[in-house]
């Protein structure tokens, strides 16, 4: 990972309507990751200067779908190693790269990512763990079409779409300790 006074490029609508097509859900889906991490910062306590780049690891998320970038077949990867590519900064990478448990479904579903997630995790610092925390619990309480969801429809909505028994309902089942313990870290940081 690069370091965290690299160059920021400012992913904003536009800027993402060249990744993702907004007449796909998926587009919709980070927007209303946007929206929900933008509503998060009005209310919890964390350094100002954060903000703008919690905005920006809302809008990068879910960059790694977008064909071109696809070099593992595993979006946060991909997402992450284009934003280090262009020069974002440490923590947004992080977000990008561990974002809703990646760590837990690279283990359990694609073990020749193993090492590089590994790596990559001995890195991580406090603030890396924050963005990660936060951009989870945006991206967990958003719906595939961008609508303000709970955890427990968010897993109702990926088990109903996938299926039961399928590996993205198997992984997002394992995953919820995970992300309820994320919710309860994002509420400590309240005012």
């Amino acid at each position: 990972m690069i370091n965290q006074t690299a160059q920021q490029v400012t992913f904003d609508d536009r800027q993402l309507s060249k990744y993702l097509s907004p007449e796909q859900n998926r587009y919709h889906h980070v927007l209303g990751v946007v929206e929900r991490m933008r509503e998060l910062l009005e209310k919890i306590n964390i350094p100002s200067e954060w903000k703008p780049q919690l905005v920006q690891t809302a809008y990068m998320h879910d960059v790694g779908y977008n064909e071109q970038l696809n070099q593992h077949n595993f979006h946060p990867l991909d997402g992450a190693l284009f934003a280090e590519e262009i020069g974002i900064p440490k923590p947004i990478i992080a977000g990008i790269l561990f974002h809703s448990d990646a760590y837990t479904s690279v283990k359990h579903t694609r073990p020749d990512l193993i090492e590089i997630y590994d790596k990559k995790y001995n890195l991580l610092d406090e603030i890396d763990h924050t963005f990660i925390d936060l951009i989870t619990y945006c991206d967990i309480h958003t719906s595939p079409v961008g609508a303000k969801i709970t955890l427990e429809e968010r897993v109702l909505d990926v088990i109903k779409r996938y299926g039961e028994g399928h590996e993205v309902s198997n992984m997002m089942l394992l995953s919820q300790p995970y992300y309820q313990e994320v919710e309860r870290r994002v509420e400590k940081l309240f005012m």
